[in-house]
């Protein structure tokens, strides 16, 4: 089942899916709740060989107001890529005009809703915000898979510690991209990003996960409307560390992490400012679980 609710979670907005018509307060009163009151208590499986298939949220509002009316200790894990803040950037891959490494140049104008040039103080205390929300929501065994990007910034590496300082950083994985655009004559091509693993004290890796090391190599997403899209195999890889949800993401963008949680059978919520990515995720997910 997929829920999608509407914006701004007054009172008299409503979640609709095939016939069910759910107060949002009902909706949003607990999480766990929230995804298994119509399929059964929190654990029952999901996914291939199973009665019951993953189910999922897309919520529509600003992630911090969304995340703060979500109950501590609720998510196993989150996978989340948020704005890079790249249209403040002193490199060539912005100014340029070639947008860095994504389709058409598209950042070059932001997200439909975000303009991704906030003051770098003000990005980073938002992200820590962000963050401290997510490490809240987070059950004892949960983590963060929490995407990035380094950059040089009027010649020195920014390599966003102001934002991760002093949250419980586990181990630092290199995304390895197909390639990258930023040509600069003073350093050698970005051709990488990073993923921060933020663990809680109990969180171990699923049986056989950390075989994959921790340089993936694998190429940027692109056909999307999203101006930077999740590869899915990168959250494959994600959440090939995680046995059970409900996974999290507050920039959900065009869905991938709610698609491939599908595909895994993980119950998964899923947070975004703009609408139209919603809906964008909203039919990519419906198609995907047509196939399966």
């Amino acid at each position: 089942m997929l829920y999608h609710l509407g914006n701004g979670f007054r009172p008299e907005i409503r979640a609709k899916s095939e016939g069910c018509d759910v107060p949002e307060s009902a909706a949003l009163a607990h999480t766990t709740d929230f995804l298994h009151a119509w399929y059964g208590p929190p654990g029952r499986p999901a996914g291939p060989g199973t009665n019951r298939s993953a189910t999922g949220a897309l919520l529509l509002g600003d992630c911090l107001e969304v995340m703060a009316r979500m109950p501590s200790g609720s998510i196993k894990a989150v996978v989340t890529s948020p704005p890079y803040n790249l249209r403040t950037s002193s490199g060539n891959g912005m100014r340029d005009g070639r947008g860095g490494k994504w389709e058409s140049a598209a950042l070059l104008k932001g997200y439909a809703t975000h303009a991704d040039s906030m003051p770098h103080a003000a990005y980073v205390g938002w992200q820590r915000r962000c963050l401290a929300e997510m490490m809240r929501l987070l059950r004892p065994d949960g983590a963060i898979f929490y995407n990035h990007k380094w950059r040089v910034q009027n010649g020195l590496l920014q390599d966003r510690q102001d934002i991760l300082a002093g949250f419980p950083v586990r181990q630092i994985i290199i995304w390895h991209r197909s390639g990258g655009i930023n040509f600069n004559p003073g350093y050698y091509l970005p051709n990488y990003e990073v993923i921060y693993l933020i663990a809680k004290k109990d969180f171990t890796l699923a049986p056989k996960a950390n075989a994959l090391g921790t340089v993936w190599r694998i190429g940027q997403q692109t056909r999307t409307p999203h101006p930077a899209p999740f590869p899915p195999d990168l959250v494959r890889n994600c959440l090939a560390a995680v046995e059970e949800g409900p996974i999290l993401d507050p920039f959900i963008g065009s869905g991938t992490t709610g698609l491939v949680a599908d595909e895994r059978g993980l119950d998964w919520i899923g947070i975004d400012i703009s609408p139209d990515y919603l809906d964008t995720a909203a039919a990519r997910i419906a198609a995907a679980r047509r196939e399966m």
